[in-house]
């Protein structure tokens, strides 16, 4: 500073008067910074909003949508976390939350149906063309990709059994992913046929990245659902990203019963 801002008072220190001055005023702009540093954080907190959806869903459908969200309400903010649907959702962790299965699997929350859940087998152009794929005939060409586990496409091929001649046992084949977010891009990769929700894929299908094999499907009575807690009060913010996510396209609409 070029000036004592500090001098010796027996055994120990003080200010001087130009020290006196100076920290006046330094305490001054400190407390200032800290009270719009305070309502900076207030402000963040009473925008965000905590939203937990299974990987494939915030992959596929909600984050290539989020501009259209931020552009109608840029003070709001997301915090988007990963949920299973092996693990139990704890309410006091999110304001809204998107589960798969039907609504009175979830009796503590109020469960909207959002998207559909048929669930149909997709694989890419670039697959069926090497394979010489013509129709469900050739899908034993085709490397089954497995969510997880192998029951879904058991399901599948029993029901696709009684209208066409498929092997039930080819269900054992095929490569098992751990993850939905894996066996898509595998699948978009060109490594085989997945089964995989209609309405998530729904951009992909009308881009053709991803082919329809057929109009037979599963899971034809469940449902993407949009999930808030009964043990508290709804805030405004989560109301309005979940009546945002209702207006898409190809979403349920608010109002519309399903059974």
């Amino acid at each position: 500073m070029g000036l004592p801002l500090i001098e010796r008072n027996g055994r120990g220190i003080r200010l001087t008067e130009a020290g006196e001055r100076y920290r006046a005023k330094v305490c001054k702009a400190f407390q200032m910074i800290h009270g719009e540093t305070e309502l900076l954080r207030h402000r963040e907190a009473s925008s965000l909003i905590r939203v937990s959806c299974l990987p494939l869903f915030a992959v596929s459908w909600l984050m290539p949508q989020m501009h259209d969200f931020w552009e109608k309400h840029p003070d709001m903010q997301i915090d988007v976390q990963y949920s299973r649907q092996s693990n139990p959702i704890d309410p006091a962790n999110f304001d809204v939350a998107i589960q798969y299965g039907n609504p009175g699997e979830f009796p503590n929350f109020v469960a909207m149906p959002l998207l559909e859940g048929v669930t149909i087998p997709v694989a890419s152009p670039n697959c069926l063309q090497r394979n010489g794929y013509k129709g469900l005939s050739d899908l034993s060409r085709l490397t089954l990709l497995h969510n997880n586990n192998r029951g879904l496409w058991r399901m599948w091929l029993r029901k696709a059994a009684l209208k066409c001649d498929l092997d039930v046992d080819i269900a054992d084949t095929g490569t098992r992913y751990p993850d939905a977010n894996l066996t898509l891009a595998a699948c978009l990769a060109g490594e085989g046929v997945a089964l995989m929700p209609r309405s998530v894929m729904r951009a992909q299908l009308r881009a053709k990245t991803l082919i329809a094999l057929s109009n037979i499907a599963v899971h034809e009575d469940k449902f993407y659902l949009v999930l808030t807690p009964t043990s508290r009060s709804l805030p405004r913010r989560a109301l309005v990203f979940a009546q945002w996510m209702q207006s898409l396209p190809g979403a349920i609409k608010l109002g519309v019963s399903k059974t």
